[in-house]
């Protein structure tokens, strides 16, 4: 398991070190293959959304990883997550996972009551609570689902600095969670010290794909 090759097609720069650092951490022998398109993003506000021919672009990167040999593809841009959840698992042979997939289900998994979902965009706090809630839904789960958006996190910060723009943002929400989830790659680094400061568990996709990808990589060696 550990040697294998795991293939991250991101979006942006940003994304990839938290990726990587998840990746090697569940695979100290293997490979991080990254593959970079850092148009995606700025082609899908071009054109309003996901296009087919942007969809189409984001589906060539991953057959490239399946054809180079890839042990599992990790698409690390939640925008383009649904290009993951409609490929056929048993015709790639490997898994393929959006970026939050793996998070949301751990997140629903546990049943809280209260989420404190923390983005550095507006639009990405949109995004995955709207996605985020249709889990709890489908699950059928009550849950109480709190966006809080950071913008001073929206730009590249030294890890010790993102931890502490975080940990003040959240130091002042007043009300309870249960749960904190990070709804970016970008701000999976600061896990570690906000479940420090506040005592709750802190989930991210990063590490959460990762621990998905170590199951099914583990389970086809079997």
């Amino acid at each position: 398991m550990n040697d294998a090759r795991i293939a991250l097609i991101s979006a942006t720069p940003l994304a990839i070190e938290p990726a990587a650092a998840a990746i090697r951490a569940a695979f100290p022998d293997g490979t991080v293959w990254n593959l970079l398109d850092d148009r995606l993003l700025a082609d899908a506000t071009l054109e309003g959304g996901i296009s087919a021919r942007l969809a189409e672009r984001m589906d060539h990167l991953i057959e490239l990883a399946l054809a180079g040999g890839a042990d599992g593809v990790l698409l690390t841009c939640s925008q383009y997550g649904a290009r993951a959840e409609v490929r056929d698992a048993s015709a790639d042979g490997v898994a393929v996972l959006s970026a939050d997939g793996p998070l949301f289900a751990e997140t629903v998994a546990r049943r809280p009551s209260r989420v404190l979902l923390v983005a550095s965009l507006d639009s990405a706090a949109a995004d995955s609570a709207e996605r985020l809630g249709a889990a709890f839904a489908s699950a059928d789960v009550a849950t109480d689902l709190r966006p809080l958006v950071v913008p001073a996190a929206a730009q590249k910060l030294p890890e010790d600095r993102l931890s502490e723009v975080l940990v003040d943002a959240v130091a002042e929400v007043e009300a309870d969670y249960d749960v904190i989830v990070l709804a970016q790659f970008s701000l999976a680094a600061a896990s570690a010290a906000l479940a420090e400061r506040f005592g709750v568990p802190v989930l991210d996709g990063p590490s959460a794909a990762a621990r998905r990808l170590a199951a099914e990589i583990d389970g086809r060696r079997r």
